[in-house]
């Protein structure tokens, strides 16, 4: 488990989870979020067991799903969200996978996803939906 900052009480950011066990893909998307001032990346895991620990204890308004982890699978952190469903407003969650296979999409959605993503061909348009969802969530606040 890895945290960039201790968490703020800072309303107007936007704090966002990656879960994703590829450190080359985490570094492509912060650096390609890293523009937006009030995106702030909160911490990531490799594992669905460290995302449910910082679930368990840390809000967040946007979530990055990879499906396929280190250990354990996204659809693992996708159940435990819609099993607790105790965040009002729930997390945005947005799948980013090489995995993008219909029958996980539709799964995928069943558990509660607003977005799902193919890395190898939808990347930029993953980042364009991050920076939408992630000003409209700046703009409530």
């Amino acid at each position: 488990m890895t945290t960039y900052q201790e968490v703020s009480t800072d309303n107007k950011e936007v704090c966002v989870m990656l879960i994703e066990d590829s450190p080359v893909i985490r570094d492509a998307l912060k650096d390609a979020l890293s523009g937006i001032s009030y995106i702030r990346f909160a911490a990531t895991a490799a594992t669905a067991d460290e995302a449910i620990a910082w679930l368990k204890s840390t809000h967040f308004d946007l979530l990055v799903i990879d499906l396929e982890l280190r250990e354990g699978t996204g659809f693992d952190v996708l159940h435990f969200l819609r099993d607790q469903a105790r965040q009002t407003p729930p997390p945005v969650r947005v799948v980013l996978t090489n995995h993008a296979y219909p029958v996980y999409e539709q799964r995928a959605r069943a558990l509660g996803v607003d977005y799902f993503y193919d890395k190898s061909m939808h990347f930029e348009e993953a980042i364009g939906t991050i920076e939408t969802e992630a000003a409209k969530l700046h703009t409530a606040h």
